[in-house]
């Protein structure tokens, strides 16, 4: 069974074990953004039935807990603070560039 790309709320019971599409779906993540956590082995615990591989409820909340800690870890704090500044560098470099939009001539 394929599962259509316009999941809705409505389709999904949080209750029943969810397939990667409909995790993302309901974390609001993208397939990509699973992958890259599933590379670092921050997503949560899958179950193979047959070949499908499902998300059971219960991983899901392990995985919240988990996802909670983490985010008031040090090391993540620190890697925030390390990406504000990165943010506001690369701002600054943009507003230098002869290209940015505000040193660009209006069009008639």
């Amino acid at each position: 069974m394929a599962v259509n790309s316009d999941i809705s709320a409505m389709d999904i019971d949080p209750r029943r074990s969810l397939s990667q599409q409909e995790f993302c779906w309901l974390e609001n993540i993208s397939k990509a953004k699973f992958y890259e956590l599933k590379k670092r082995g921050l997503t949560p615990d899958e179950i193979d039935i047959d070949g499908v591989l499902r998300i059971t409820p219960k991983a899901r909340e392990t995985w919240h807990a988990r996802m909670a800690k983490l985010a008031k870890g040090k090391a993540a704090q620190l890697e925030a603070v390390r990406r504000r500044e990165l943010a506001a560098i690369a701002g600054r470099a943009a507003a230098q560039s002869p290209k940015h939009v505000s040193r660009q001539k209006p069009r008639r």
